[in-house]
């Protein structure tokens, strides 16, 4: 477990992170991939963004693009899947649901990593290995937690976790030579270009650069990196963030399977973007007041005739009503549309996010149709009780060829009904 069982001072910050988390889902549902090698690809199947120890021990780096590696993984039986973003999201949703159980406090950092404040807890590192094994035993996904007085510390003390394999691990602002051998690169916040600055200064660790004088940190990388070099040091900066800050814009953008020329699989596109985007404002209790559409061709076809383009919509009344985000981000994609170009990628950006309730409505309220409130609605709850496939506009179309392509996908096991395993007997 790391530095063994002993008396906390406060607060205790516990960072679980799933381990392989795209790799891990995958293993769920196909055990017999357990110690063998498994990447995952990005979009469109171009780079792996997810790859197993022994995937990494074979020497694929992340980010590789999967033609470049294609021979690797077939010499070495390596096993290759297309992104499932369904199950992953569900997958994350049941462990974020474990881990709720063990603390007060839970943020939730991104789709593989939750913050805990174990705060007050007698044990935190027995805790901590209590909540490895109960959402290992629960939702089948190995988890690492790393245990420090910040979110700094517990994020360094994760990392450590994973490389040690202990599964958890705790790190204080006082251990030396924990700290002395860390790298200057592996703290959190500081990245490759803060780095280089760094060491230029002859900080090439966590401990030099927890203890250099503060009015060279802030010369460097400003207050930001102040805050980084205060937790290392033990001192709390980055508040828990129980109730996530709500975002000012949104975007649902892809590439494309295959480039696209006609005008229609472009509208066809941009409608099942616009309403995922629409649809995303609505569960956070949001309204756009502005709307953007872009359309590009593909950057890295030299041989090809380039164009981008974008425009945008502020509407008179913020909205979060599908047919009229659908129907207003048609008319821009026509406006940008030029015949004889081959595109690689759309998408629809919702501009200005306001709280619902908190627009001023106009005096004659020209989209105040609570028929058609009441349409979209419906049309929204069977979405979201059945599938999206049993209640779609029509824009949005049917066969999609222009989807992305996601030829090695395994079935989304958790989130649609015909895609269940069955056992058979």
């Amino acid at each position: 477990m790391g530095c063994g069982d002993q008396c906390y001072s406060f607060p205790v910050i516990a960072l679980a992170d799933c381990n392989n988390f795209y790799v891990s889902c995958e293993r769920v549902f196909r055990p017999a991939l357990r110690n063998r090698p498994v990447i995952v690809l990005s979009n469109n199947d171009g780079c792996a963004v997810a790859r197993s120890n022994e995937a990494k021990s074979l020497g694929i780096p992340m980010g590789a693009p999967y033609h470049q590696i294609k021979k690797l993984c077939e010499w070495n039986g390596v096993t290759v899947f297309s992104s499932n973003y369904e199950l992953y999201g569900d997958m994350s949703r049941r462990v974020t649901s474990v881990l709720a159980r063990f603390a007060p406090e839970l943020e939730i950092y991104s789709i593989d990593e939750s913050f805990l404040n174990l705060s007050g807890v007698e044990s935190p590192l027995l805790l901590s290995q209590r909540i490895r094994k109960t959402v290992g035993r629960w939702t089948g996904i190995p988890i690492s937690i790393g245990l420090g007085n910040t979110k700094t510390l517990a994020k360094l003390a994760n990392r450590l976790a994973k490389k040690k394999k202990t599964g958890c691990f705790e790190v204080s602002a006082g251990q030396e030579d924990v700290l002395g051998a860390i790298p200057i690169e592996d703290i959190w916040g500081v990245g490759r270009r803060l780095s280089i600055r760094l060491q230029r200064v002859g900080l090439t660790n966590a401990l030099s650069f927890a203890r250099a004088p503060s009015s060279i940190i802030r010369s460097i990388g400003g207050v930001t990196l102040e805050r980084t070099q205060r937790e290392l040091s033990g001192i709390p900066c980055l508040e828990m963030e129980q109730v996530p800050q709500p975002r000012k814009n949104t975007c649902s953008s892809r590439s494309f399977g295959r480039p696209v020329e006609s005008l229609a699989e472009l509208e066809e596109a941009v409608a099942n973007y616009a309403v995922k985007a629409t649809r995303k404002i609505r569960s956070e209790g949001s309204l756009a007041s502005a709307l953007q559409v872009f359309i590009k061709t593909n950057r890295f076809r030299e041989d090809q005739e380039q164009y981008a383009n974008a425009r945008t919509l502020a509407f008179d009344e913020p909205t979060d009503d599908l047919i009229r985000v659908v129907k207003n981000a048609k008319s821009l994609l026509r406006s940008i549309y030029r015949k004889g170009y081959a595109y690689k990628k759309a998408g629809v950006l919702l501009i200005d996010l306001i709280p619902k309730g908190a627009q001023q409505g106009l005096l004659f309220e020209e989209h105040g149709n609570p028929r058609r409130k009441e349409f979209v609605d419906a049309v929204e709850e069977v979405a979201s009780q059945y599938g999206q496939s049993c209640a779609f506009l029509g824009a949005q179309g049917v066969k999609q060829k222009w989807s992305m392509r996601r030829e090695m996908r395994t079935p989304r096991y958790t989130t649609s009904w015909d895609e269940i395993p069955v056992l058979k007997g």
